[in-house]
């Protein structure tokens, strides 16, 4: 984290002020979060909370009593999560659970409160603070980390610290995928029917597309039941087909897969199409396969 020269100059001016002052007296409030890393863990698919509670103590460690405002100080850095790529940017905000002060270090945007109340203390007295941080990302966002890093500030009626300590923002985006069928299908039982109409050889699209949502990269596994034939209920009459998803073609005689690789966010549709083969002298009746549709993020 880079940390402007004025900030190091100001705190060590303020350390000889107190520690030379004619009084022998001294303010010094320590912060101390239970956690230096805020981190929010999120599957967007899983309906994840994009908000977490996090505690901060300070404790008066000087020998007189003090205050200090609460404030968020951000480094000079463009405000937002950034992604570990760097090509990213999700907003989030800070709240001081205390009096709702909204204390999210954003520029060029109005704010409710750029401070909370004081925090008073007693020498060697202790107070826990509770701190809301909110991610809001647009959309699915890629898998990954995105960070931020802030300082947490308690500063007296002149403006001076009295006490501070940095903290890292995150939300974790974690690998995921999802998938369904859009389109026209039948859903008896909760498994999608797609209706063939009358078995006649030769190519076809399909009525229905099979799509993905992911954070990332991922794969979908295909397996056909029967093994690529559409079996007329229990007796060993088939017809063979090949199953088109998208522009890949597969036989289904053992099971297939699409592998995606991608580091950002994707959606992804497949048209379903088949390739019905010779149904001359196959028996009359309802020929039917079960495709199993498997999808994981990588």
């Amino acid at each position: 984290m880079t940390i402007r020269p004025w900030v190091l100059a100001g705190a060590a001016a303020l350390g000889l002020a107190f520690a030379t002052g004619a009084s022998a007296q001294s303010c010094s409030l320590s912060v101390q979060p239970v956690q230096d890393q805020w981190i929010i863990r999120y599957d967007p698919f899983a309906g994840d909370a994009l908000q977490r509670q996090f505690d901060v103590g300070v404790v008066n460690l000087g020998d007189q009593s003090c205050a200090g405002a609460v404030r968020v100080e951000l480094p000079i850095e463009e405000y937002g999560l950034r992604h570990e790529t760097g090509r990213d940017r999700i907003s989030y905000a800070l709240i001081d659970e205390r009096d709702g002060a909204d204390l999210t270090p954003r520029t060029g945007a109005n704010r409710r409160r750029l401070t909370s109340q004081p925090v008073a203390l007693r020498p060697g007295a202790r107070s826990l603070l509770r701190f809301t941080f909110a991610a809001d990302p647009t959309g699915t966002p890629s898998q990954g980390l995105y960070s931020q890093d802030v300082r947490l500030v308690l500063e007296d009626g002149d403006g001076l610290v009295t006490g501070e300590h940095p903290v890292t923002l995150g939300l974790e985006v974690v690998p995921a995928a999802v998938m369904g069928l859009k389109g026209q299908f039948q859903r008896p039982n909760g498994v999608a029917r797609i209706d063939l109409g009358e078995l006649t050889s030769g190519p076809r699209p399909l009525t229905a597309a099979l799509y993905v949502m992911s954070t990332g990269g991922y794969r979908v596994d295909i397996r056909s039941e029967n093994q690529g034939r559409l079996r007329l209920g229990s007796t060993d009459w088939y017809v063979d087909y090949t199953l088109g998803l998208g522009e890949r073609r597969f036989d289904l005689d053992q099971p297939g897969s699409v592998e995606v690789v991608s580091t950002g966010a994707r959606t992804d549709d497949y048209p379903l199409s088949i390739d019905i083969g010779s149904v001359t002298g196959r028996r009359a009746g309802d020929y039917t396969d079960v495709v199993v549709f498997t999808v994981a993020a990588l």
